[in-house]
């Protein structure tokens, strides 16, 4: 049986190895055995930088293992999930606590009736081979990796394999996975996987919106992989498969990484579902929105990207001045105009581009008190003459205070001939 603890002491930052300490030794105190699961365990194979993340599963374990091993630890539990798995922090590592159990699918794409189960039958229920690997955390076999499905030999030949025929047909989310994992960690499907995903794509139809739509938002936030596993979907038809409306553009998401960089992880999404649902029709978005249920920013996202990419069709941005720009985008969100603006043609993107990086954040150096001041109504003339103000700015009339005071003056004195 091969071992990992080199790795592990190798490869794991100081605070994560010393949690998984804790954590066995915790476990060991309640009597149960304890193992490192999932992509903790796959990562420390591949010698990808960890995650400040443990994912634990525990053999033998009960409902008050949960509870002993956090007053062992000193830790507050913070939830608890309807899978028996618990939550936990230990300083900065999050801990994923997990007895371990055995799955039945009543239908295609139901949520699986779970049952506690074996380490091995616990294995058997993972989605692909390099997830269904497990290094244990206790101190008599530290290190010591459990395989049963052979995924070390797939982590070296670069493969994502599933369990079993079925796999896809039970849990088609893991054709959504499997698009992410591939392109994360640069594998390819084995062939028999390959078929496997190509006979079972019409099984997206059985999964709710809710498992679509999470699973999606994960694709949104792969980092640099977003493209290529938008690309895998495309490529397997599961986004057709998802929605008819769902298509995929390659010169779009080759810059989604680079123009979401900075962005926080709702922003991100939010650009996600905009360049998805830029040109859509009114009834797409409609379509669209009924299959996914998305929340409330990520659907004004969808349907405003959609009615601007409408809009572009008809009337080209590049003849406009920047206050009429401005005008015209200043209403929607900066996540809708940037999905759009991934879609956009070379000239509109441009436009949009320079709306968002440097017209959108511009604003008169005056303000409500310093137009009173110069003379200006109270009022609704004050909020008119700050709008002039801003579009002067834009168009380049004024550059600064005194320019922006100079205007305001002449727009007094011209009011008053």
């Amino acid at each position: 049986m091969a071992n990992l603890a080199a790795l592990m002491t190798e490869r794991l930052p100081s605070a994560l190895l010393d949690a998984a300490r804790r954590v066995g030794a915790a476990a060991e105190c309640a009597g149960v055995r304890p193992y490192l699961v999932g992509g903790t365990a796959r990562d420390l194979a591949l010698g990808i930088p960890a995650s400040m993340d443990l994912d634990v599963t525990l053999t033998g374990a009960t409902g008050a293992t949960f509870d002993a091993m956090a007053r062992a630890l000193g830790a507050a539990i913070t939830s608890r999930s309807q899978f028996t798995a618990t939550s936990l922090w230990l300083g900065e590592i999050h801990v994923d606590l997990v007895m371990t159990r055995a799955e039945d699918y009543p239908a295609p794409g139901s949520l699986p009736v779970v049952r506690p189960g074996t380490l091995a039958e616990d294995m058997a229920r993972r989605d692909f081979s390099v997830n269904a690997m497990a290094v244990s955390l206790a101190s008599d076999s530290w290190g010591e990796l459990y395989d049963p499905h052979d995924g070390m030999s797939d982590i070296r030949a670069g493969l994502l394999r599933v369990l079993h025929e079925c796999s896809f047909r039970d849990d088609a989310t893991r054709i959504l996975r499997a698009a992410r994992y591939a392109a994360r960690l640069s594998f390819d499907l084995s062939p028999e996987t390959r078929e496997a995903l190509e006979a079972s794509v019409g099984f997206m139809s059985t999964l709710s919106p809710a498992r679509v739509r999470n699973e999606l938002e994960r694709a949104f936030r792969e980092g640099k992989a977003c493209a290529d596993a938008m690309r895998l979907l495309d490529e397997w038809r599961a986004l057709d498969a998802i929605d008819a409306a769902l298509e995929y553009d390659a010169r779009t998401w080759s810059d989604f990484h680079a123009r979401t960089m900075g962005l926080s992880r709702e922003g991100n999404v939010a650009v996600g579902y905009a360049a998805l649902g830029a040109g859509m029709s009114e009834t797409e978005v409609s379509r669209v929105a009924a299959r996914l249920l998305p929340g409330a920013l990520n659907r004004r996202v969808l349907g405003e990207s959609a009615a601007l990419g409408r809009s572009l069709l008809e009337n080209s941005l590049a003849g406009l001045s920047n206050s009429a720009l401005a005008a015209r985008l200043d209403a929607l969100s900066e996540y809708g105009v940037l999905g759009c603006a991934l879609a956009a043609s070379e000239a509109d993107r441009a436009r949009l581009d320079d709306y968002l990086d440097n017209l959108r954040p511009v604003r008169p150096t005056l303000n409500g008190d310093d137009l009173i001041a110069l003379g200006v109504p109270r009022g609704p003339e004050v909020g008119c003459v700050l709008k002039s103000l801003r579009d002067a700015r834009l168009d380049g009339l004024v550059a600064d205070r005194r320019g922006e005071e100079a205007f305001v003056l002449d727009g007094l004195k011209a009011s008053s001939e």
